[in-house]
């Protein structure tokens, strides 16, 4: 069985127009500047409910950006150009690469790991009451 340093990335090829454009996932932060970027898709991610029809319905500025991130080699500019039915493909290739298990719990994981580092829901350290000192 491999050990978690010898596990390759997760990377997957899909033709599109006579050539193999290679999906890798997208990192972090790039899904983190995407958020920042489009306030529908920050909606949406909010809101848990994945909805890949209402996705590619969104405008082709938010449709290039993520199929940029995910597309090795492919700026923003030239994923624009792309046809409808050739984003649609390479969106389902970058999200199964990206989260494996599915955006429903890669949110859950994430909403869970902001908890402990300062969201809403980070644990609270019990007060402490200082007491003063005596000069006795």
């Amino acid at each position: 069985m491999p050990d978690l340093l010898s596990i390759a990335p997760l990377t997957e090829t899909v033709p599109v127009r006579g050539v193999a454009a290679v999906v890798r996932g997208v990192a972090v932060q790039s899904i983190a500047d995407l958020l920042a970027r489009f306030p529908d898709l920050r909606k949406m991610w909010a809101s848990g409910q994945w909805d890949y029809a209402k996705l590619l319905g969104m405008t082709d500025e938010i449709l290039a950006a993520v199929v940029s991130a995910g597309v090795e080699g492919l700026d923003e500019a030239n994923a624009a150009n792309l046809a409808l039915d050739e984003k649609a493909e390479l969106l389902a290739a970058i999200l199964r690469v990206t989260m494996p298990r599915g955006p429903a719990p890669f949110a859950a994981s994430l909403t869970a790991l902001m908890g402990t580092v300062g969201g809403a829901a980070s644990p609270v350290a019990p007060a402490t009451t200082l007491r003063a000192r005596s000069n006795a």
